[in-house]
């Protein structure tokens, strides 16, 4: 819906292309989500939210797009959309993620990992890169690394050339941070690697 308009920056978050453009298509979602008539199908609705909240967290706009990413797991929780709910937890977890709240962040995205292992195995490759994208930025490298290098396998197992280039950019990210003076982490617990039994 606005993938056209947002890209991912050296810093591998998402960024406008245009931000003109983008605060002009966002201003139109968001019009066309006010301008629903009551009882149109939810599923619009969401998806409507969902990239609202989504361009916002690329134009910078935290709080706004919180609101619209809540408003979009609501419906998606309401309908029994789990593949809508564990999408848009990683959207929300990038909102949280980019304003700096890195402990809400990691539980957000620890939970989508958890759903996705459990209910949708096709998105866990999704919930590790989010998560391991987090971990890096808290200087959790090993967990970091090792969430990484497991989506990795999977996307290669999947075959997505674009999906792999992204999760390679973000290894090869981690390979130049492992060489910065590693600063201590104020969230280490949400990027903890965990080990099943």
């Amino acid at each position: 819906m606005l993938q056209h308009l947002i890209t991912h920056g050296e810093d591998l978050r998402m960024a406008p292309v245009d931000r003109e453009q983008l605060t002009t298509a966002v201003a139109e979602l968001r019009e066309e989500l006010q301008a629903l008539p009551e009882g149109t199908d939810a599923s619009r609705a969401r998806v409507l939210a969902r990239w609202s909240g989504i361009g916002l967290v690329s134009l910078g706009d935290y709080d706004d797009a919180r609101t619209f990413l809540r408003q979009a797991l609501d419906l998606a929780d309401a309908s029994g959309d789990t593949r809508g709910v564990i999408a848009t937890e990683l959207n929300l977890g990038d909102a949280y993620r980019y304003a700096g709240e890195a402990e809400t962040a990691g539980a957000i995205y620890r939970s989508a990992l958890d759903a996705a292992r459990t209910k949708h195995p096709d998105l866990v490759d999704f919930a590790l890169q989010h998560l391991g994208k987090h971990c890096l930025e808290q200087g959790e490298h090993e967990a970091a690394r090792a969430h990484l290098q497991e989506c990795l396998r999977l996307r290669i197992a999947k075959g997505d050339a674009g999906l792999i280039e992204s999760t390679q950019a973000a290894l090869d990210r981690l390979g130049a941070d492992t060489r910065d003076v590693t600063r201590p982490s104020a969230a280490a617990s949400s990027c903890t690697v965990r080990v099943s039994v």
